[in-house]
């Protein structure tokens, strides 16, 4: 039977199911569900429980090995559960070896490997610059799970970047599980914006490079004089904002202030006006109150965050924030019906300012693109996967824009 890898969590571990897949296929590994796992909710964690549960009931005999961030966490609970055969550590997850192990090469059955993106043109190619994170945010665990900050080779990202391109991905985004804080343990130190920079003078064909989530205290000049000279890298900032109160955010040991976020966003869109910002957000962290998260709207609106991802608080046992004070659940999922409605609110205006003008697009399907700035677009013509078009926008239709291309761009 062929084998198949099933990703959960960030992009971070998207972009490492790839290089396992290869693994698997390099191998030639048959007969088993790799699954790359999440733990940075308990909701992460359930709903891995749960698919775990569901595959050995629709097949007794499946052989699943975990890998990433839960199984790492609590390998011995994950190791007896009906249809695991085995872990594979997060710090080794990227060893060829470590595959090898389950590997059968006595016979000479054909083999393959299925991915989720298998059926699809290629179009955003995700490269890890760094992983693990030394910061010590109250409601995480993946400071446990991941290790410390350790950071790549500029030549070896750049290499990688090189490599994607000659695949024929289109978009290159630097991700990792804390990019913000590229180069911090290099010597001499460096930054995130030196390894944009680094990129963007050495390899000359990339044309649409993007920045995964970043930490809000960690967006220097050096970076913001980038986005706002530098038309390669992609119009979209996404931040890891978590609240708008300063308390709350103190409470986190998030390093950035509502005030620090509202002047960072403002000096970019006064040098790039085209950047769309979004944001993740927490709704009912431990001690919150309405006040506290009547400062996160005010902070969707002073900060012009355009595209949101709300989600309640969830108690990650072994955190600080576990041990504190919560908020009622049925609280917390209102904040963030609220929230999500504001930002409905926000991006429709948003949209409205698009409307008789031409735009920027990848198409990703026939149908579906997105624009330079990560804004949704619906095309009225036929459009091939891939390609970039000059876009005239006429309406909007739910969050999207709707229109037609103009001209194929080369």
């Amino acid at each position: 039977m062929e084998s198949k890898v099933i990703t959960f969590g960030c992009r971070l571990n998207a972009c490492e199911s790839e290089t396992i897949e290869k693994f698997v296929k390099e191998l030639g590994l048959d007969d088993f569900t790799i699954i790359n796992t999440c733990a940075v909710t308990a909701e992460a964690e359930r709903k891995l429980r749960q698919t775990i549960r569901r595959l050995y009931n629709e097949d007794n005999k499946i052989k699943i090995i975990l890998t990433g961030c839960a199984a790492e966490l609590n390998p011995d609970f994950y190791i007896n559960m009906e249809g695991v055969v085995g872990i594979i550590s997060n710090k080794i997850k990227l060893s060829k070896s470590e595959y090898k192990k389950y590997s059968c090469n006595d016979d000479n059955n054909k083999r393959q490997i299925i991915s989720e993106k298998a059926k699809i043109k290629k179009i955003r190619g995700f490269l890890q610059i760094q992983n693990g994170c030394d910061q010590k945010c109250t409601y995480c665990i993946v400071r446990t799970t991941r290790g410390a900050n350790i950071s790549f080779n500029e030549d070896d990202i750049v290499e990688q970047t090189k490599n994607l391109i000659k695949k024929g991905y289109k978009d290159i985004v630097l991700t990792g599980v804390n990019i913000s804080a590229y180069g911090r343990d290099m010597n001499p130190r460096k930054n995130l914006a030196y390894i944009v920079n680094y990129i963007l003078k050495n390899v000359s064909e990339i044309k649409r490079l993007g920045l995964s989530s970043l930490d809000p205290a960690d967006i220097d000049n050096d970076l913001i004089k980038i986005i706002g000279n530098e038309e390669r890298l992609l119009p979209h900032i996404h931040e890891s904002i978590q609240s708008g109160d300063d308390l709350i955010l103190k409470r986190m040991m998030r390093r950035h202030s509502h005030e620090q976020v509202v002047k960072t966003n403002t000096k970019i869109l006064e040098m790039r006006p085209e950047v769309i910002f979004g944001a993740d957000i927490i709704c009912g962290f431990p001690t919150e109150t309405e006040e506290m998260f009547q400062n996160t709207k005010k902070l969707m609106k002073d900060a012009h965050i355009t595209l949101l991802h709300a989600f309640p608080f969830s108690k990650r046992p072994g955190t600080p924030a576990a041990q504190m004070p919560g908020v009622d659940r049925k609280i917390a999922r209102e904040r963030v019906r609220e929230l999500k409605t504001l930002a409905q609110e926000i991006l429709h205006n948003k949209l409205c300012e698009y409307i008789g003008k031409n735009v920027n697009i990848l198409a990703e399907d026939s149908k579906n693109a997105k624009t330079n700035s990560f804004l949704k677009v619906i095309s009225t013509e036929k459009i091939e996967t891939g390609k970039e078009y000059l876009f005239r926008c006429e309406k909007i239709e739910n969050d999207h824009l709707v229109g037609r291309p103009i001209e194929e761009k080369i």
